[in-house]
């Protein structure tokens, strides 16, 4: 939360202007056809459509498959509730999107990322349950592996597409990840709750 507060802060002062160019243009420096198609599957990922599709498959799972009511149901909350935060915070900071070309349609505010933001929240709430549900270290790795890369293409992806600055990027993490500690924090104390009565 201190990130983002930070980050906050140099947005109201117009502090981030030179971070954001250098990022920028280090990714620029990878732009070609090949690369723009991954990145667009990327960004996918961390769409509304595709992270409740995942969300619903998951909380099926955990309630049915699993029994564990309330791993699925963090999950939806881990999902919902970022987005409604990213919503209020782009209503509070009305920054613009990048003023260059973009490689894919959006409408509404930049600052921060919803894409880097809910899919930290979501991806990083299916990274904790996997940790702590499987039992194969090597698996446990691999598989939190892969989902803590998926959060940080999502968020380069938004980047090379033209369509964040990084900074909204960075800041959608760490409020993502602010949101995430949250609910997970909360799933613990209900777990000691429940074992303990």
């Amino acid at each position: 939360m201190l990130l983002f507060a930070k980050l906050s802060e140099d947005l109201i002062n117009d502090e981030l202007k030179l971070f954001d160019q250098i990022v920028i243009h280090v990714i620029n420096l990878i732009h070609g056809p090949l690369t723009t198609q991954i990145m667009k599957g990327i960004t996918s990922m961390g769409s509304p459509a595709v992270m409740l599709f995942l969300a619903v498959l998951v909380w099926i799972y955990f309630l049915l498959a699993k029994k564990h009511f309330w791993d699925s149901n963090m999950v939806l909350i881990a999902l919902t509730g970022s987005w409604i935060m990213n919503e209020l915070l782009k209503w509070i900071f009305q920054r613009s999107r990048p003023d260059i070309a973009r490689m894919v349609q959006v409408t509404g505010y930049s600052f921060p990322s919803g894409h880097a933001m809910v899919s930290f929240a979501f991806y990083g709430m299916l990274a904790y349950l996997t940790w702590i549900n499987l039992t194969k270290r090597k698996t446990k790795v691999f598989c939190t592996g892969i989902l803590l890369l998926l959060i940080c293409a999502i968020g380069i992806s938004r980047i090379y597409l033209g369509v964040h600055y990084p900074s909204d990027v960075l800041a959608g993490f760490a409020a993502g990840g602010f949101w995430l500690v949250g609910c997970i924090l909360g799933l613990q104390a209900i777990r000691y709750y429940r074992s303990n009565i």
